[in-house]
C-alpha cells in the first residue's frame, strides 16, 4: 500500500513539473511572438517574403530611357511617363497598359490606383487607371495647368489658369464626377489638394503681407462655396504642397508650414539659412527633408519632422545625394555610390553598395525599394 501510494505520488509530481516546464514554454513562446509581432521591421520583413519571395530580380522593369521621365506606384504597378507615353509596368516588366499622351512639360500625380499626368503651363490633362483613360481634360489656348493632385482614395484636385480668371479650382471624385469648382478673380490660386476623406479641399491663394507675397491655405466644404477656415501663412510663398499622416504639409524656400485638416496650423519647421535640396512627403506622419549649408555641393543635414515642426532625427550627410523617397517607416537615400535605406529616427536599416547608373528611387511601405536608372528599374529586397 505504501509502495502504491510513493508510485502515485511520484506520478503526480512528474505530471506537474511536465506541466510547468509546458507553461514555461508557452510563456516563453508567446513573449517572443509578442515581441516579433510588435517589432514593425520583421512583419515587413515577412510581408516581403510573402509578396516576392527570396530573390532580387535585375532589370524588373525596362522602358525607354528620357531624362524627362517621372516614375510613380499605383498599387502594385510602376507608372513610367514621359512626354508621349505613360504605362503601367508590371512585376514582370511586362506594359500592363501601354498608352499615348502629348506633354512638353510632364508632370505625374498617383493615388487610389489612379494616375494624374498633366502638362505644366500646357493645355492638356490624363487620368489613367491600369484599365485605361479614365479622363482627358483639354484647355483651351493661353490656359494652362498649374497642378493636379490626386488623393489616396482617388479623388482629383486641379489648379488651372483661364477664363479670364486668375485661378480655377475643379475636384474630381473616384467615378471622375466633377463635385466641386472654385474661380478665383482676385487672387492667384497655386495649388490644391483633398482631405484623405474626400470631404473638404485645401485651395492655396496667393497673398500679400507688409509688401511681401504669402500664402493663405483655404478650406472648402466639397458640397458648399464658403469656406470653413481660412489659415494665413506669414512669410510663406507655397513652392510644393502635400499630404502626410492626414495633415497638409507645405513647402517653400525657408520653411515647411503643417497645416491640419480643421485649418489649424500645427507647426513650423525652419530652415535656420539651409538650402533646401529635396524632399519627400511619403512618410506617414512626418516630412523627409534634405537640406544643404550652402547653394551648392554636398555637405548638409537628412532630416525627418514631425507635423507638429519638431524634429525626429537629423543626419550629417557629406555625400552626393541623387534622390531621397520616403514610404511608411522608412526613408531611402540614393547617393553616388550607394542606397541607404533608414527609418524615420534615421537609423541605418539596410544598405546597398552596388546602385550602378541608378538616379531615382522609389520607397516602398514594406521596406523594399524600387532602384531606377537609365532604361530599367529594380527592386531591392532588404
Amino acid at each position: 500500500m505504501a509502495d502504491e501510494k510513493r508510485q502515485e505520488s511520484g506520478g503526480r509530481s512528474l505530471f506537474v513539473r511536465v506541466a510547468a516546464l509546458i507553461l514555461a514554454l508557452l510563456v516563453v513562446f508567446g513573449a517572443v511572438s509578442v515581441a516579433l509581432l510588435a517589432d514593425s521591421k520583421y512583419l515587413d520583413r515577412v510581408r516581403r517574403w510573402l509578396i516576392y519571395g527570396d530573390s532580387t530580380e535585375e532589370n524588373l522593369y525596362t522602358f525607354a530611357a528620357d531624362s524627362r521621365n517621372r516614375y510613380g506606384q499605383s498599387g502594385e504597378y510602376l507608372v513610367v511617363l514621359s512626354q508621349n507615353t505613360i504605362q503601367f509596368l508590371e512585376n514582370d516588366g511586362t506594359a500592363y497598359l501601354s498608352k499615348q499622351v502629348q506633354l512638353s512639360q510632364p508632370a505625374l500625380s498617383v493615388g487610389g490606383n489612379l494616375a494624374a499626368a498633366y502638362d505644366v503651363g500646357g493645355q492638356n490633362l490624363y487620368l489613367f487607371s491600369r484599365d485605361g483613360e479614365r479622363l482627358h481634360l483639354t484647355l483651351e489656348e493661353g490656359c494652362g495647368f498649374i497642378s493636379a493632385r490626386l488623393n489616396e482614395s482617388g479623388y482629383l484636385a486641379v489648379v488651372y489658369e483661364g477664363g479670364g480668371y486668375k485661378g480655377i479650382v475643379d475636384i474630381y471624385n473616384a467615378r471622375q464626377e466633377k463635385v466641386f469648382t472654385y474661380n478665383s478673380s482676385s487672387r492667384f490660386l497655386i495649388d490644391a489638394a483633398v482631405s484623405r476623406s474626400g470631404a473638404a479641399a485645401a485651395v492655396v491663394a496667393l497673398g500679400e503681407e507688409a509688401g511681401s507675397f504669402c500664402s493663405e491655405v483655404i478650406f472648402y466644404p466639397l458640397d458648399q462655396q464658403e469656406p470653413y477656415a481660412r489659415t494665413p501663412l506669414a512669410g510663406h510663398l507655397t513652392m510644393d504642397l502635400g499630404v502626410t499622416g492626414g495633415v497638409l504639409a507645405s513647402v517653400s524656400q525657408g520653411d515647411v508650414s503643417f497645416v491640419d485638416s480643421e485649418g489649424k496650423l500645427t507647426g513650423v519647421f525652419s530652415y535656420n539659412n539651409l538650402y533646401l535640396r529635396d524632399y519627400s512627403f511619403g512618410g506617414e506622419g512626418y516630412l523627409s527633408l534634405l537640406l544643404n549649408r550652402y547653394r551648392s555641393g554636398s555637405i548638409g543635414s537628412l532630416m525627418t519632422v514631425n507635423t507638429d515642426g519638431t524634429v525626429i532625427a537629423a543626419k550629417d550627410i557629406t555625400e552626393e545625394v541623387l534622390d531621397i523617397s520616403a514610404s511608411g517607416n522608412y526613408v531611402a537615400v540614393l547617393y553616388g555610390d550607394a542606397l541607404i535605406i533608414y527609418t524615420k529616427e534615421l537609423e541605418e536599416y539596410a544598405r546597398l553598395s552596388n546602385t550602378g547608373y541608378a538616379s531615382h528611387v522609389l520607397m516602398q511601405s514594406d521596406g523594399s525599394a524600387l532602384i531606377i536608372g537609365g532604361n530599367t528599374a529594380w527592386r531591392y529586397l532588404p
